[in-house]
Formats: structure tokens, sequence, C-alpha cells
């Protein structure tokens, strides 16, 4: 087991984008964090774009969509690490139930809701039972779980739970000292992004003409504010999702 230094962080999905921006900013905080990601090379890449993540980061390969693989996962957190002081539930796989709603396969809409519902709700309750008064949960969600999100409504509906979820259990976790939050993202510049706008599925400058900004976020943007809402400076903040979308959702 690693020094704590200030404390102990758990990270789903800490391996691209949004989440390894988690990742680099807190222990740039002086926190150990433990993650997980689905491939080993992978974080390796990160290791060797950013070496002190080695002394820092506990990287754990997890496929958390998989039965029983969360329980797994605290189990060797608890085991090791005994409590964790800080949470963000990030991780989001690759949308696999895009388009027209009726058209979609069952085990497609089951898939996103598995993996962006029942998987953040699994490490909430496990994070939870690690936490004692002075704990923070930061929930990643997104502007389409404020809004309708036609092409996407699997992803739609569990981002829809998620902020329910959020907002329920801070009511209920805030009486043993835990505060939980949640940051809303809007377009933000990622892998799965770069990807599919190299592979010709979308336009970027398409995309950025419809922010009122004018642009894609920056992972580190969505970083600096979940961070915040870990913080003490956010000590009065309970069950509340911070938008971060360069003004999207106004539209």
């Amino acid at each position: 087991m690693q020094p704590s230094r200030k404390g102990y962080a758990f990270v789903s999905g800490g391996s691209k984008g949004i989440g390894l921006a988690i990742v680099e900013a807190l222990t740039a905080k002086d926190y150990y964090v433990i993650t997980c990601g689905r491939s080993r090379s992978t974080w390796q890449g990160c290791i060797e774009a950013n070496p002190t993540l080695s002394e820092a980061v506990d990287f754990q390969e997890v496929d958390l969509s998989r039965p029983g693989s969360v329980d797994l996962l605290f189990d060797y957190i608890r085991t090791t690490y005994k409590s964790i002081h800080l949470a963000v539930n990030n991780a989001s796989p690759a949308l696999e139930s895009g388009g027209d709603f009726e058209s979609l396969e069952n085990s497609q809409l089951l898939s996103t809701l598995l993996s962006d519902l029942w998987v953040p709700a699994l490490c909430l309750k496990h994070e939870l039972g690690l936490m004692t008064s002075g704990g923070a949960i930061v929930n990643i969600s997104s502007v389409n779980g404020i809004r309708p999100t036609p092409g996407a409504a699997a992803y739609s509906a569990a981002k829809h739970g998620l902020e329910g979820l959020t907002r329920s259990v801070a009511a209920e976790a805030i009486a043993k000292g835990v505060r939980i939050n949640a940051v809303a993202p809007g377009v933000t510049w990622t892998p799965r992004w770069e990807a599919r706008v190299n592979q010709g599925k979308v336009d970027r400058k398409e995309i950025e003409k419809v922010v009122p900004i004018q642009r894609f976020a920056k992972p580190d943007e969505i970083a600096a504010a979940a961070l915040w809402l870990l913080s003490n400076e956010a000590s009065y903040v309970v069950g509340h999702t911070l938008i971060v979308d360069g003004g999207l959702s106004l539209n």
C-alpha cells in the first residue's frame, strides 16, 4: 500500500479523456488515486506520457460492465486501502445504442443502461461504505441528462437517472457528512470525439457552431469543475449539478 498523501481517491475510467484529466488533477493535489480501465496497454501509454503517475496511481484493469466486477474491484480497494476520501464516477464506454429508438436491439439498450446508470449506481453504493464524514463524491453526468437527446435516448435516460440518483442519495448521505454532486459536461474533446471526427462521422466545425462558446471543452476544464466540487471550497454544495457546456444547454 502506498503512502496516503492527502488521502485516497477513486476515479472510474481514468485512462482516457475526462477521467485521465481528473486523475492527473488529483495527483497534482497530492492524492493517491485508485483508477480502472479496460486496457492496461492504454494505461501504460498514460504513464509514458506522464511518468509521475506510476508512483501516484494504482491502475486496475477491469470491465465494470461485467457481472460482479464492481464488487470485486471494491473488495480489492477495501482490503488494500481500508477507506477512500474522494470518488469520481466517470467511466462511460462507447455508445452502443445510438440511432432511432424503435430500431434498436434490446441488447444495445441494456448495454447503455448498465454502463451509464447501473455501474455508477453500484460504485456509488460501495464508495459510501468506504467513506466517513468529510468525504465527497462527484458523478460525471452530461448535458444529455438534463435535456432530450434524439438519437441517443437510452444514453439520455441513463444520464437522467444518474441526475436523479445524485440528488436523492445526496439527501441521504449528507447525514453522515458525505457530499454528493455531479458535473454535466457538454461536448468535450476526448479521444472518442477525435476518432469520430477522423473517421468522418461528424464535422468538428459544424458541432462547434452549435455551442455558444464556439468550441469543444478541454478535458481539464471538466476536471477543474469536478475538483472544485470535491474540495472544501464547495463544502456547502450538496446535490448540485454543475453544468460545464459552453452554453450548449441554453440553445
